[in-house]
């Protein structure tokens, strides 16, 4: 209801009453979309905030309001120091202008395509939303609707209140349905139509849960001014509305970890297929210790009898190693596939409760009704901001995940600060085995055991700032601090790790 003609039509007198003789002190914005205005004199001020985001079209009026020191800009100045000399609302029109002599702004309350049209001489000059370029074609002699509110332009508009007059908007609509409107006769309707005319002239002004306000549904709430009311829509409303958008980007954010994650299992268990039907590097490495009398150093291939098939094979082979030794890189070839094959199930199982817990956050977040809950809420469980937080003049990155603290060496010299300086000795600490990389801490959490995502997120972040980045899968260790230490004369970021664990992942961001 707050875009119909007839609230502006209370609402233009009153601030008139507030605005008449006051000068535009200060007009700018430091929002998208949202236009402060500042009146004044030696006496008092009195602020217009107008929010025309297209979601949330509305104006308030606030006791006071503090300009940003920056990332703020002026706006009309060809209006500052003016005074106002009247306010007046365009006839059936959803807009009003606050007049300065023989320039003006006419606030255009039109929902999503709102805005705040600067008029020099009866001439759009400029407008607030630049992306509405069309108002700047508008002819303000034409916001004046000659409309006859008589029984013949009734009839002759079918006896439609919306036909004849557009500007009633859609609450008035609604209520011409549900009052049964439409089944009455010609002359019940004209009857009815002018009783609604009177309604919206005389009623109080009705406040709603939605919120909403009203001029023809009634509530026990009401607002005595259509400033009261203004304001009591706008913080109800802005309130609602953030909450809700706040409420929505993090579920949004979640959903894109689970995409993400069922992307990742996806490509893990056709790794993982993969790795499994492809011939095993044991049964090669058997076939070549049951022929090793027949063989010799220097062969490339050999061709021998498949005992497992009971057909002939080709294995190649590396010339510069005996027979022996080709079977012995089968062996430790088949032993990291085992460890291959673990490690890409325990993957998709730890990528499966991650989907699971993830899931029952969106579920949790859905229900809550009250935005302190959900901020508490987002703060418990890391949702307060994005995973990946860059640290300015550090020698690390830092990130968080899932409220873990997670630091990245920035280059060999900040590996060695990083390790030997700034992690304590019980933190963890992960590094890709056997290439140059970055080293990568955990922070401990007293009486917490490391999450086994939480490895696999560090170790997948090791992986992909190491040479090893570009692989499928990548081997890194892991072991707490204390077991690190650095050779005098070494150079910058090599140190010897004398207790390990080792953990194969797919190298990859924290935004992947």
């Amino acid at each position: 209801m707050f875009h119909n003609y007839f609230f502006l039509k209370r609402l233009a007198p009153e601030l008139e009453k507030e605005l008449k003789g006051l000068a535009l002190l200060e007009c700018f914005s430091q929002n998208k979309d949202e236009l402060i205005l500042c009146f004044g004199d030696k006496e008092r001020e009195y602020y217009i905030r107008a929010n025309l985001d297209p979601n949330v079209s509305l104006l308030s009026f606030p006791e006071q309001f503090a300009r940003a020191g920056k990332n703020s800009v002026d706006l009309f100045p060809q209006l500052l120091d003016k005074t106002v000399t009247k306010v007046e609302v365009f006839r059936f029109e959803r807009s009003f202008q606050i007049l300065f002599g023989d320039e003006a702004l006419i606030f255009k309350m039109h929902a999503r395509r709102a805005n705040i049209l600067y008029l020099k001489n009866g001439e759009v000059n400029s407008i607030f939303r630049k992306n509405l370029s069309q108002d700047l074609e508008i002819n303000p002699a034409d916001l004046y609707k000659d409309i006859q509110i008589s029984e013949q332009q009734f009839e002759a508009h079918g006896c439609n209140p919306i036909e004849l007059i557009p500007a009633l908007g859609k609450e008035v609509k609604m209520n011409l349905e549900e009052t049964g409107f439409y089944e009455l006769t010609n002359k019940e309707k004209w009857i009815h139509f002018q009783e609604l005319l009177s309604k919206l002239d005389i009623n109080p002004i009705f406040l709603h849960d939605g919120p909403a306000i009203s001029l023809v549904k009634q509530s026990t709430e009401k607002a005595e001014r259509a400033i009261a009311a203004t304001n009591w829509l706008y913080n109800k409303t802005v309130r609602s509305f953030y909450f809700e958008k706040e409420k929505a980007d993090g579920i949004s954010k979640l959903k894109q970890r689970i995409k993400k994650s069922e992307n990742y299992i996806s490509k893990t268990r056709s790794k993982l297929a993969q790795v499994e039907n492809s011939r095993s590097p044991e049964e090669l490495a058997n076939i070549l210790m049951a022929n090793l009398h027949s063989l010799q150093t220097g062969l490339t291939k050999a061709v021998l009898h498949d005992f497992y098939t009971d057909q002939p094979i080709e294995i190649k082979l590396n010339r510069e190693l005996s027979p022996q030794k080709n079977a012995e890189n089968l062996y430790r070839k088949a032993k990291n596939r085992h460890q291959e094959i673990n490690a890409l199930q325990e993957n998709i199982e730890a990528k499966e409760k991650l989907i699971d817990k993830l899931s029952r956050q969106i579920l949790h977040i859905q229900e809550i009704a009250d935005s302190k809950e959900l901020r508490r809420y987002f703060k418990d469980h890391g949702l307060t901001q994005k995973e990946r937080v860059k640290t300015e003049n550090l020698p690390y990155h830092a990130f968080e995940v899932d409220g873990w603290q997670i630091l990245l060496g920035k280059n060999a010299k900040a590996n060695d600060e990083l390790t030997l300086k700034v992690a304590n000795k019980n933190d963890l600490w992960l590094h890709a085995k056997d290439v140059a990389g970055s080293h990568v801490v955990i922070r401990q959490q007293p009486g917490q055991n490391y999450p086994a995502h939480i490895i696999e997120k560090a170790a997948a972040l090791a992986a992909a700032n190491s040479k090893r980045k570009t692989d499928t899968l990548c081997p890194v260790i892991y072991t707490e601090k204390k077991f690190v230490r650095k050779m005098k004369g070494s150079p910058a970021g090599q140190v010897i790790v004398e207790k390990e664990e080792v953990v194969m992942v797919e190298p990859q961001s924290l935004d992947q």
